[in-house]
């Protein structure tokens, strides 16, 4: 299942004079589904990364380059409904920390904070993923940089769609208390 073609029309209308998308940004929102960010979720981060941008320059701004907002917008509803439902956050830290414990070398200070629990995951998996990639073999990281290559330019997408190959590759969950 793809996002709908309403998502591709609230782009295309939020852009202004575009007609379709190009092949990077399809291959971005196929990223983002991968993710399973719901629709409504990009949506939104969408609509509120275009809202800040100058009308007349929308039409120049790939939808890519909204990634940090969508990121936010779905940070934030992981958050509230991770809040809803009362959510033990120590207890899905230690779960998380569980699950990728033969990758951590050193001990791991205990968060004293929801906030700093998901920060100190977040630093943790991008240790493990910088170490695993030096595992994977040459020839499967040279197919994962020639499957991101167009994307090379901007180095905070190109980054989270490798890190995104390098977790799929070795299985890894997401490090998170609010994602399972």
């Amino acid at each position: 299942m793809s996002y709908s073609e309403k998502l591709k029309e609230l782009i295309l209308s939020m852009k202004g004079e575009v007609f379709f998308l190009s092949p990077r940004e399809l291959a971005f929102l196929d990223f983002l589904e991968d993710m399973g960010i719901p629709e409504s979720i990009v949506a939104e981060g969408i609509k509120e990364c275009y809202r800040s941008i100058n009308p007349y320059r929308r039409s120049k701004h790939p939808v890519f380059m909204c990634l940090k907002t969508i990121m936010l917008v779905y940070e934030n509803y992981m958050r509230s409904e991770a809040q809803k439902m009362k959510l033990d956050w120590k207890r899905r830290f230690y779960r998380k920390l569980e699950l990728v414990k033969e990758f951590i070398k050193d001990s791991v200070e205990e968060p004293r904070s929801e906030e700093e629990a998901e920060m100190l995951l977040r630093r943790i998996e991008d240790s493990i993923l910088k170490a695993l990639w030096k595992d994977i073999p040459k020839s499967e990281r040279a197919k994962m940089v020639s499957k991101y290559e167009e994307f090379k330019e901007n180095e905070e997408i190109y980054r989270e769609l490798i890190k995104s190959e390098v977790r799929r590759f070795f299985g890894l969950p997401r490090l998170s208390i609010y994602i399972d």
